[in-house]
C-alpha cells in the first residue's frame, strides 16, 4: 500500500492511494486537499498510510463524496480521531449500517469498519457543497467558486465509461453532469483520473456520449431486442471487471440501468 502526496497547485494537494491489488485492475484512487478541506478518505487497506498523510497535512475538516469504500473507507478512523466530517445523511446511514460488499471490492479496497462515533460538523466556506447524484444517490462534490475548482469524486471517471453499478441512474447523472459543466470548472479533480484541466469539454463530451448511448439502448429495446443482445450491440463484450464482479459493475448493469428508466 502507498499514499503519495503531490502538490497540484497552491492550496490543492493530491493524496494518491495505491495497492498492488488495485494495480491488477488498473485502479487507484485519489483524495484531495482543497483550501484545507480534505475530499474523501481513501480505502481501508491503506488506512495506516492515509492517516499518516492526513496528520501531516492537518486539514480543517473532511468532505466524503459518497459511501463507496474507496472514498469513505477511512471515514470511521477519522471520526474516531475527532476530525470534523461532512457527508450526505444517506452516506452516514450506510456507513453506520456497514453493508456487505462484493468480494472483488473487499479484495481490492477492503471493507470499512462500522461508523460508530458521532460526526463533528464544520463550515466549508468559502467552498460550497454540491449534491451531484447519479453515480450514487448520496454523491456530492466540493466547489471552489473563486478559483473554479471542482473536487468531483466519481462524477466524471471518463467520457466513455461503459460499465455501471446496479444502483446508478443515468438521468440523475446527466443532470449532475450538466450542472457541473455549467460551472465551467477550470480544474476538475477526478478521484480516479487525477486532476484534469479541460473539465468543461470533458463533461460535455460525456453528456453527449451518455445521451447517444442510452438513446440507442432505448431504441433497440423498443424494437423488442433483449438486454443481452443490446449490451453486445451497443457496448460490446463484457470487461474483466464485469466478469470478476459477477455483473455488479458491468456493461450489462449499464444497459439494465438504462432499461429501468425508459421514458
Amino acid at each position: 500500500m502507498s499514499v503519495t502526496v503531490e502538490v497540484v497547485e497552491p492550496d490543492v494537494v493530491r493524496l494518491r492511494c495505491r495497492s498492488w491489488r488495485g494495480a491488477l485492475f488498473g485502479y487507484d484512487v485519489s483524495a484531495y486537499l482543497v483550501r484545507g478541506v480534505l475530499v474523501d478518505t481513501g480505502f481501508p487497506r491503506a488506512r495506516r498510510e492515509f492517516m499518516r498523510a492526513v496528520r501531516s497535512l492537518a486539514p480543517r475538516g473532511v468532505v466524503v463524496t459518497h459511501w463507496h469504500e474507496d472514498h469513505a473507507g477511512n471515514a470511521p478512523a477519522l471520526a474516531a480521531a475527532g476530525m470534523p466530517l461532512l457527508m450526505d445523511a444517506r452516506c452516514e446511514a450506510t456507513l453506520r449500517r456497514r453493508p456487505g460488499i462484493a468480494l472483488y471490492r473487499s479484495t481490492i479496497w477492503g471493507r470499512p469498519p462500522r461508523l460508530v462515533d458521532p460526526l463533528r460538523s464544520f463550515d466549508v466556506a468559502p467552498l460550497q457543497l454540491l449534491p451531484l447524484p447519479g453515480h450514487t444517490a448520496d454523491h456530492q462534490a466540493l466547489w471552489d467558486p473563486e478559483r473554479r475548482i471542482l473536487a468531483a469524486g466519481d462524477l466524471f471517471l471518463g467520457v466513455k465509461v461503459r460499465v455501471a453499478h446496479h444502483e446508478e441512474s443515468h438521468p440523475a447523472l446527466l443532470d449532475s453532469l450538466r450542472r457541473a459543466a455549467a460551472l465551467e470548472p477550470r480544474l476538475l479533480l477526478d478521484a480516479h483520473r487525477g486532476p484534469l484541466l479541460n473539465g468543461p469539454a470533458l463533461l460535455r463530451a460525456k453528456i453527449a456520449w451518455i445521451e447517444d448511448t442510452v438513446g440507442e439502448i432505448h431504441r433497440l429495446a423498443a424494437s423488442g431486442i433483449g438486454a443481452r443482445e443490446i449490451c453486445h450491440r451497443v457496448l460490446g463484450s463484457e470487461e474483466l471487471v464485469g466478469r470478476v464482479s459477477f455483473g455488479e459493475y458491468s456493461r450489462r448493469s449499464f444497459v439494465e440501468a438504462a432499461l429501468r428508466e425508459i421514458p
